[in-house]
């Protein structure tokens, strides 16, 4: 049986972003926290922040900081600025930490959309993720063959364990 090359892999997860940006409504902005949420998930599915409650979590934690943000302030570099913060801090308090979730945040604040379609969409783009990940991982390598079985992550370059 061939197996797709990651040239495949990275067009599959593509275009399960765009359709979902397309499927939403909102526009080409939509996707752009949403292809950087696959981009981790696909790139090393063992690391923290891309762990399915993490992705879904800190996508709905930054949503509802910047609808939040986007009622107490005007519309302006500081509303994003708080949502920001507000997303990443909530992500931390309830450790659900995924860094692409941040700009779900600040997009409500710079133009509000359907809180629903960036929940529907941080699950549809996590389903991709997974679903290639689970049927394309052991053609293209990565970090999930080469991690210690204990689960915890290689020193940085440079450093000794």
């Amino acid at each position: 049986m061939r197996h797709a090359s990651p040239i495949l892999l990275t067009a599959a997860g593509a275009g399960g972003v765009a359709a979902a940006g397309m499927g939403s409504g909102v526009g080409p902005a939509a996707s752009a926290p949403l292809a950087a949420s696959l981009a981790l998930v696909l790139a090393n599915p063992v690391l923290p922040s891309a762990r399915p409650v993490t992705v879904f979590g800190g996508h709905a934690l930054a949503v509802v900081a910047g609808v939040l943000a986007a009622f107490a302030l005007p519309p302006g570099p500081v509303a994003v600025a708080v949502a920001a913060a507000t997303g990443f801090g909530a992500m931390l308090l309830f450790r659900v930490v995924h860094p692409p979730a941040v700009a779900s945040g600040c997009l409500m604040v710079l133009q509000p959309w359907p809180t629903g379609v960036f929940l529907i969409g941080a699950a549809a783009t996590l389903a991709v993720a997974l679903l290639l990940h689970a049927r394309f991982s052991r053609d293209i390598g990565g970090a999930a063959e080469s991690d210690p079985a204990d689960g915890s992550l290689p020193a940085p370059a440079g450093e000794s364990q």
